[in-house]
């Protein structure tokens, strides 16, 4: 249908300066393939531009664009298509990158830009032709994800973020959100993690009624949140997840550190492991024996036989009933 257009005419040279793309649509893609391949053999397909009142905006072609600009190359054969709806335009700037396909953050962007500047109907058309649909839920996230940093919606198009997730961050204030994302740069959790670790700040900030961002500027979370040079970043996450779930769940991290500390106190030999698993309704535990000649296990067996009357080994069995209270 665009192609048929009665404005089309050959390509011509133009000047790059003041041209930009009106809909944004590459994230997290590499030029230095197109670079490369234009340094090679020149550019194979000319850029695709349309008029937009007295302006002149390009329709297709933006990585083309963006490698020209890199090559240092201020003109290049455009084709004009002359005046063009905002609907069109966008058909033929999604269709140009159809075959290629779109990522998650591009896909938000698209879907915000058909929502503020196309009817209903014309968006819903235009993505279904170009196979952007979706539930009535993923189209909602999609928009809400739309409104992230350029950071943050690179973390969404490499995949390091699920469109879940951004949706609920973005949703919250601006400040709280900063915070939030400050502790994913910083430690570069992995997606479910991300994810997780949204979901206990939720829940402590609806229990508490205490923002995000107060939580994660505690001395704690100050601790934690050191530069990577002081700090590996793995035992960095590692110790702002057990910050975060001891916040969430104060009762089952009490019972966790007393269940430790007489775990300790039984002061078992190092052939003797007692590992234990539990959760918030039951706990169990598995006796872990290490050795190779009989002595060893005869004198391994008389040790577990004196477990059951020591007070440390009757305590892990024993529940009482622990106060919740906040950690600081």
């Amino acid at each position: 249908m665009i192609l048929s257009h009665p404005a089309i005419q050959a390509p011509r040279e133009a000047p790059l300066d003041g041209l930009y793309p009106f809909l944004p649509q590459s994230l997290s893609r590499p030029l230095e393939p197109l670079i490369a391949s234009i340094e090679a053999v020149g550019l194979a397909r000319p850029l695709i531009i349309f008029h937009d009142g007295p302006e002149q905006r390009l329709a297709a072609g933006a990585r083309r664009l963006a490698a020209l600009r890199a090559l240092g190359c201020s003109s290049a054969p455009v084709v004009d298509l002359g005046p063009l709806s905002l609907g069109r335009a966008a058909a033929l700037a999604l269709a140009d990158n159809q075959e290629r396909g779109w990522n998650e953050a591009e896909t938000a962007l698209i879907w915000r830009f058909l929502a503020e500047h196309l009817t209903p109907e014309e968006s819903s058309a235009l993505a279904a032709c170009l196979e952007l649909g979706g539930s009535s839920k993923i189209r909602q996230w999609r928009r809400r994800a739309a409104e992230l940093p350029p950071e943050a919606l690179e973390e969404l198009a490499r995949g390091r973020l699920d469109l879940e997730t951004a949706a609920r961050i973005a949703a919250w204030p601006e400040k709280e959100r900063a915070a939030l994302l400050d502790l994913f740069y910083r430690l570069e959790p992995s997606k479910q993690k991300k994810k997780q670790w949204l979901d206990w700040l939720e829940d402590v900030a609806r229990r508490e009624n205490l923002p995000p961002s107060r939580l994660l500027a505690l001395p704690s979370f100050a601790a934690v949140l050191r530069p990577a040079a002081e700090k590996k970043r793995a035992d960095a996450e590692e110790a702002a997840r057990e910050l975060l779930w001891r916040r969430r769940h104060p009762r089952l991290a009490k019972l966790t550190d007393r269940r430790r500390r007489q775990i300790r106190e039984l002061a078992l030999p190092r052939a003797m492991r007692l590992e234990t698993d539990w959760s918030f309704e039951d706990v169990s535990y598995g006796l872990r024996l290490t050795f190779s000649t009989y002595e060893e296990f005869a004198r391994l067996a008389a040790r577990v036989a004196e477990l059951p009357d020591k007070a440390a080994m009757r305590g892990l069995f024993l529940d009482d009933d622990l106060d919740d209270g906040d950690d600081q």
